[in-house]
């Protein structure tokens, strides 16, 4: 048993019980009712609403909502080499894509996920799920319906919103928790320069891993497997690589591709070293061969990632939210 911390003696025996009360109340006053206004005029932030928990901690989102609502939510996952955190979030307030969702109406939840090196990917990909099933859950309190509900991300959050598209299920009538109970699929997706095929990066049998490697980067705590063994009773790493290339399939968007998936837009730059117009090319064939609607906007000359929206690029990623969230 782990020896408790002197501040956790410290609450054991009361001292700082009156410290105690006072953080509890100031956490839910944080997650239910914390507004504060954006610079732009017109629109509220609700910051660090929990809507779910891992291993003891809470999971978080901030909610963005224009002052004239069109009804519809965008999940936008806060996302980048699979680390999520709030220091991302008064960014957003400079991207154009951002802005122009709230300018439009729409209602942007801004979604933090567990994050590497402490959580691999395959914990990382259960978070979207559940802040899809929470946001439908309270969907009338947020101020949309809870049929339309889109997704985005730019990198790692792209590759999530597009695992999360493709892997969403229906209700689970049977689960104890009622937010369980609820759809976690989505009506739309939109993924910037996204992974799709962690077996086949940038090339046939290259896993993502080592094509990071060929490029110099260390990403090793991301895709760090670990398997229970009934031997040792604890769990141990994966080494071997054909198993290796199981989780890598089981993890990639590309594989879980049916023909009831949402209509996804992927923007993707032709010049992207790190994440190869490969991964954007195979997965929008793959959704197109499914019969689900699909669309690449390739940007010329663009590595990955870029800071001001191309000729037409801002048009593309509105009008595809625009046309399968408002029907226009």
């Amino acid at each position: 048993m782990d020896t408790p911390s002197p501040f956790a003696k410290d609450i054991e025996s009361g001292i700082m019980s009156s410290l105690s009360n006072a953080l509890l109340v100031a956490i839910l006053i944080t997650e239910t009712v914390a507004i504060s206004k954006l610079s732009a005029a017109g629109f509220t932030q609700q910051e660090n609403i929990v809507y779910g928990h891992k291993h003891g901690l809470g999971l978080l989102m901030d909610v963005f909502t224009p002052e004239k609502q069109n009804g519809v939510g965008v999940i936008w996952v806060v996302s980048g080499g699979m680390n999520s955190s709030r220091r991302s979030i008064p960014k957003l307030s400079n991207n154009p894509n951002f802005s122009a969702l709230l300018d439009h109406g729409y209602t942007v939840f801004a979604v933090m996920h567990s994050s590497q090196p402490k959580f691999a990917i395959k914990e990382i990909v259960k978070d979207l799920p559940r802040a899809a099933r929470y946001i439908r859950f309270h969907a009338k309190r947020f101020g949309i319906d809870e049929n339309k509900l889109g997704v985005t991300g730019r990198s790692s959050g792209g590759q999530l919103a597009l695992f999360l598209a493709t892997t969403a299920k229906g209700p689970d009538p049977e689960a104890n928790d009622p937010i369980d109970r609820v759809s976690s699929r989505i009506q739309v997706a939109v993924a910037y320069y996204p992974g799709t095929d962690m077996v086949n990066f940038g090339k046939k049998k290259t896993t993502i891993l080592e094509h990071f490697h060929s490029r110099g980067f260390k990403a090793d705590a991301t895709f760090d497997f670990h398997k229970w063994s009934d031997n040792t009773k604890r769990y141990e790493r994966v080494k071997n690589r054909k198993d290796r290339i199981e989780y890598f399939k089981k993890l990639s968007p590309i594989t879980h591709i049916t023909s009831d998936d949402p209509p996804a837009l992927l923007i993707h730059g032709d010049k992207d070293k790190l994440v190869p117009i490969q991964q954007s090319l195979i997965f929008d064939t793959k959704l197109k061969e499914a019969g689900v609607n699909s669309k690449l906007f390739v940007a010329d000359n663009k590595d990955h990632g870029w800071r001001h929206p191309l000729e037409g690029e801002l048009k593309v990623f509105l009008d595809w939210f625009d046309l399968y969230l408002l029907n226009k």
